[in-house]
């Protein structure tokens, strides 16, 4: 049998060891949001950067090229087209190059993911429909057969 000591004791240790659990739990959930934030807000920066860039380069796309891709031709269209490429090339060295990666390098794995980003949208969305699909047709099938008996 246990004295009213032991008794305590035990009640004290039982109650010490749930505030610790209870602040370890707090802790852990304060750094998970706090890394949560940060890499949200690391993504963020990172599409802005990419879309940013994009929108630049379709801009400079548009202003400066022939529509078979060939670049217009002229002393004021191949000043303007150097001043871009260096402010391009200091852009994606600067924002989006790996460590140790070329610019070149960089601006031809940029277009590779942009690629499968888009790749990946459309069968995302080709999914989806076929989804859609699938459930209208299965409720059209039940409707048809709602009033029939079995």
């Amino acid at each position: 049998m246990m004295s009213k000591f032991q008794d305590a004791n035990k009640k004290i240790a039982e109650g010490v060891t749930e505030g610790y659990q209870k602040i370890e739990d707090g802790v852990v959930e304060g750094y998970k949001k706090i890394e949560t934030g940060v890499v949200d807000g690391y993504k963020k920066i990172e599409t802005g950067v990419v879309e940013g860039f994009g929108k630049i380069t379709d801009q400079f796309a548009g202003a400066m090229l022939n529509e078979d891709g060939s670049l217009k031709t002229g002393g004021v269209a191949e000043k303007v087209t150097g001043a871009f490429n260096k402010i391009a090339d200091k852009f994606v060295d600067t924002f989006l190059a790996h460590d140790g990666e070329s610019t070149e390098d960089a601006r031809t794995r940029l277009a590779e993911e942009q690629k499968a980003r888009d790749e990946k949208m459309k069968r995302d969305a080709e999914e989806r429909a076929a989804q859609q699909k699938s459930m209208i047709d299965a409720s059209l099938e039940a409707s048809r057969n709602a009033g029939k008996k079995n």
